[in-house]
């Protein structure tokens, strides 16, 4: 954003081709190679009856591509982004005078006719001549605590009204609190590539992988045009810089063949890469073993890659110490610093524990996993471990899911059959088939141990408890997208088997080496056959949870759950913990939510930023922000980026004589990562973030009054709250 010479401010969009003009009042947008402009200024805000005038703006406040203009009593805030101009607010608090809703009401500018759709979610605005140009879409409203309000707009001839229903409101208030931030394709979309269907993120960098994908190429960056290895797979590595997301590298195995399936699953830790291809064939065992007998049909590997300098290259070819024909060696893959753990779920030894005897294979589908170390200074990988489960059984599948968190990993067995529940229960009594089990392993001085075997709190048959598992320090949480249960929230009750396979996701943590369960998640519109659970994600304080089966015809977040016309379009749901408590904070759809897309049937968290994969969404658009209104590529797939913001709960101290400088502490979720704390509209000073929950910093000077405290994140997410009075 930059000053326009007429004492506003100009900012040009040039993926959108387009010049946005803010004078103070509000803005104009201005496309390049179209003959109209469209834009928007505050008139009134209020009640019916008590409305405040807007006039100008009290003054503004540039920071990157956010301008805010601060009038009393509410902020107007824009920011320029590769998905749009993003148009907001903040009230700070609660309108007096007038009754009814409260209303903000905007004057429209420009030639465009507007048409409300979408039961007031959006207003399309065409040319005269009835082309759809633009939609203002999106309406999200959260109050100080994370609810979601009711909300609507209203289109009349020139004027735009948003309605809020905010009276059980905790102020202030803000309009778009969560909002996706790309639409990511492949750059060579083609059908049945199934992009999406594994997805992972750390920090700024995505993966994406396409276990359909058949080209013929090998490594990274070759050609992508030849498609005569039909399922080969592959990866996609995309960057986020500046708030802008762009393909950074197209991973290919190093011995590409149809059918391997290499992108099935897919895992990231900083500058490392690990994708799994379960149906490789290549009879090799260990590190960088010879690729070309394929005697050992869908035995399985995985492979390292490695970035340097934003450059991409392959660093090992991982194979079992115990390879053979239909193990599915690489089914399931995580990464933690120079730790990766891999899941064979078919494998067929009978040994238990760590280490034990690998060549005794009378346990079909018994399953394991195989952890591997990376040398610090050689970057040279060796496996450390071979981790059967305690209660090893035919056909467990154990090894289907794996996650890793610094010396712990976590291993789901969701067609273990044990009827016990909790932790540490026993493991004997195999007369619930299917119930699902997961198994916890800590290394000490470079040897594992099994610390914890866990259970659902209402173990039953055929729940497939274990189908997910993710770990973040000492939390721990388990998808059972096979359990019946038609409670909704947070731990609710577990009795009522009504809504057959509607899925449930468990949360464990471990105090002093001790886990328990501590929450019971449920879906906020559970529903028969939404499969909750079928991928589990967390970070710090936040779970993400998707249902790829659920059936909404909501698009992008906190829409209308009720209306389940979009079969198998699918959601995923995102949770926070606060003091020990959890509460679901978000429901995240598509931007283009169709039925059969199978949205969230992978997940992934880091800080404030979500990914959700849709394997089967099928526009032919390809790179970043594309159209999606073309369904020619079936299952194409594709993968949507969220951003979550932070949340304050509570300000200690909350009142005083606080004209600055003094040391307060700011309670809340989601604050890994905080760049900026500001009250009552000014920096505080000595920041520090503590954990994803804790911030201390010391207050600015300030004049009397209730003051806002705003927690900034990557990506521009915002927080705030009323909570510290001068």
């Amino acid at each position: 954003m930059f000053p326009d010479g007429q004492g506003g401010v100009q900012s040009r969009s040039h993926y959108h081709g387009w010049l946005a003009r803010f004078d103070g009042k509000g803005f104009t947008v201005k496309p390049d190679s179209e003959g109209w402009s469209w834009g928007l200024e505050l008139g009134r805000w209020g009640r019916q009856g008590g409305e405040v005038i807007a006039g100008g703006a009290v003054r503004s406040h540039k920071e990157g591509n956010r301008l805010e203009y601060r009038r009393q009593g509410i902020t107007e805030w824009f920011v320029n982004g590769k998905e749009g101009l993003e148009h907001g607010f903040t009230i700070k608090h609660r309108p007096g005078g007038g009754e009814g809703e409260l209303s903000i009401q905007l004057r429209q500018r420009g030639e465009l006719v507007a048409e409300q759709e979408s039961a007031g979610r959006s207003v399309l605005y065409k040319t005269a001549q009835g082309a759809p140009a633009l939609r203002y879409r999106k309406l999200l409203v959260a109050d100080a605590r994370g609810r979601r309000l009711p909300a609507r707009m209203v289109a009349e001839g020139k004027w735009l009204r948003i309605l809020v229903d905010d009276r059980r409101a905790a102020y202030p208030i803000v309009v778009d609190p969560i909002t996706q931030q790309a639409y990511l394709k492949a750059s060579n979309t083609g059908a049945a590539d199934n992009f999406g269907f594994s997805v992972a993120i750390d920090g700024d960098t995505v993966v994406v992988g396409a276990y359909g994908e058949s080209s013929n190429s090998t490594g990274v960056n070759g050609t992508q045009s030849d498609n005569s290895a039909n399922y080969a797979g592959a990866a996609y590595v995309f960057v986020r810089s500046s708030g802008t997301w762009s393909q950074q590298a197209y991973l290919k195995a190093s011995n590409t063949e149809a059918n391997d399936s290499f992108g099935l699953s897919v895992a990231i830790s900083g500058d490392t890469v690990v994708v799994g291809a379960p149906l490789e064939s290549s009879n090799s065992t260990g590190v960088n073993g010879t690729q070309s007998d394929n005697s050992a049909s869908n035995a399985g590997a995985a492979y390292v890659f490695v970035r340097t300098s934003g450059k991409w290259r392959q660093q090992a070819y991982l194979k079992a110490s115990n390879t053979e024909a239909i193990d599915s060696f690489g089914y399931s893959v995580a990464i933690s610093g120079d730790t990766l753990v891999l899941g064979a779920y078919a494998e067929s030894s009978n040994a238990t524990g760590v280490n034990g005897t690998q060549s005794d294979n009378s346990a079909f589908g018994a399953g394991a996993a195989y952890v591997f170390v990376r040398s610090s200074g050689s970057g040279t990988w060796s496996q450390q471990a071979y981790l059967k489960a305690s209660n090893t059984g035919a056909g467990d599948y154990y090894g289907s899911s794996v996650a890793i968190s610094g010396n712990t990993v976590v291993v789901g067995a969701y067609y273990e059959a044990s009827n016990a529940t909790w932790v540490n229960g026993t493991e004997s009594n195999n007369s619930v088939s299917a119930a699902g089990a997961a198994y916890v392993f800590v290394r000490s001085a470079g040897t594992w141990s099994q610390q914890a075997y866990l259970k659902a709190s209402n173990t039953e048959a055929n729940d497939f408890f274990g189908y997910s598992v993710a770990i973040s320090g000492d939390t721990v949480v388990v998808g059972a997208v096979g359990e019946d249960g038609n409670a909704t929230g947070v731990n609710g009750k577990e009795s009522n088997n009504s809504a057959s396979a509607a899925g449930a996701a468990y949360v464990f943590v471990r105090s002093s080496g001790t886990w328990s369960q501590q929450a019971y998640l449920k879906a906020s519109n559970t529903g028969a056959n939404d499969e909750f659970g079928v991928l589990v994600a967390i970070s710090g304080d936040t779970v993400v949870v998707g249902a790829y089966a659920e059936d909404s015809n909501a698009n992008v977040v906190n829409g209308t759950q009720t209306n389940n016309s979009a079969t198998d379009a699918g959601a995923a749901y995102v949770f926070v913990r606060s003091s020990g408590t959890w509460s679901q904070r978000a429901y995240l759809k598509a931007s283009n939510s169709e039925a059969g897309d199978f949205f969230g049937v992978s997940v992934a968290i880091s800080g404030v930023t979500v990914v959700a994969g849709a394997h089967q969404e099928e526009s032919n658009a390809n790179g970043v922000n594309r159209t999606q209104s073309n369904n020619n590529a079936s299952f194409a797939g594709a993968a949507y980026v969220f951003t979550v913001p932070p949340e304050v709960t509570a300000v200690s101290p909350s009142s005083g004589p606080l004209s600055g400088g003094r040391l307060v502490t700011i309670t809340g979720t989601g604050f890994t990562g905080a760049t900026a704390v500001t009250i009552g509209g000014t920096a505080a000073t000595a920041m520090t973030v503590v954990n994803a929950t804790t911030i201390t910093a010391t207050t600015p000077a300030g004049s009397a009054g209730t003051a806002s405290v705003l927690v900034t994140t990557p990506g521009g997410t915002n927080s705030a709250n009323t909570l510290y009075t001068y």
